[in-house]
């Protein structure tokens, strides 16, 4: 379960870690089948760098749905889901894959595509639902783990209290305007660095990547702005993501989980 700290950082920053949550042979079996589909589908060959020539391959829809990716909701983060949601539904598969090949360029937070998976219908105030990033390989910085603006789902809850729209790209994009600070950090031409924490009226937010050991998994809330990163090491960025929906709460699974195609 999750401790009192963790708990203090969750309702804070919106994501906690989770290290462990399975282990380093289950993550080899999950790399496995994926390397076994990526060959089969796309020709890409474990050992064979010149192979590695789509750097976001998708479709990969028996990995999705092979019962080894099942280690991911192991006894760490069963506990911590308990601790956060109650009573939760056991999804029927592990969720979204996300693979980025390196891609040969040069790491930067991002300045496009900034958006949350998840619509604002729901109470500011109300956490039906978690989102779940599950880390199949070893993961460095500037190796492609998904960037979050830790904090922004506190922003965007307290921006619903002032309007009664509810449109999904309306109201992404009045939170994205309305701080000099959301504006620089969509602008091409960044003058300050999102890594460093600030304040918006008293809420810290910050840009952070997701990175860690393979087996470890972080846990946001779905209101948290996330992009997609370029992958500056050597390695391939291997991932699975999903939302994990409280009992009582509405299933949007359905529709949440990659309605954005592969945008994490």
């Amino acid at each position: 379960m999750l401790d009192a700290l963790e708990l203090e950082v969750f309702e804070r920053d919106g994501i906690v870690k989770v290290p462990s949550a399975f282990s380093a042979d289950d993550a080899e079996r999950m790399r496995a089948v994926l390397w076994s589909e990526l060959r089969t589908r796309h020709g890409m060959e474990r050992d064979d760098r010149s192979t590695w020539t789509n750097l976001r391959p998708t479709k990969l829809k028996n990995t999705k749905t092979n019962p080894v990716a099942n280690a991911i909701l192991g006894p760490p983060l069963r506990s911590a889901l308990d601790t956060l949601l109650g009573e939760w539904k056991v999804p029927p598969h592990q969720g979204q894959v996300l693979v980025t090949m390196p891609t040969g360029e040069s790491w930067s937070v991002p300045h496009r595509q900034w958006h949350t998976d998840l619509g604002f219908e729901l109470p500011p105030d109300d956490l039906p639902a978690v989102k779940i990033w599950a880390l199949l390989t070893d993961l460095d910085p500037c190796g492609g783990g998904t960037p979050q603006v830790a904090g922004s789902h506190r922003v965007i809850a307290r921006h619903l209290t002032t309007t009664s729209e509810r449109d999904f790209t309306t109201i992404r994009d009045q939170v994205l305007r309305s701080d000099p600070w959301f504006r620089d950090l969509t602008s091409a031409d960044r003058s300050t660095d999102p890594m460093v924490e600030t304040e918006l009226d008293g809420l810290p937010v910050r840009v952070v990547e997701l990175t860690g050991r393979a087996g470890d998994v972080y846990i946001t809330h779905p209101w948290i702005l996330h992009s997609i990163a370029t992958n500056a090491n050597d390695t391939p960025r291997m991932m699975r993501s999903r939302f994990i929906w409280r009992s009582e709460g509405g299933d949007q699974a359905g529709a949440a989980d990659g309605v954005l195609g592969q945008t994490d």
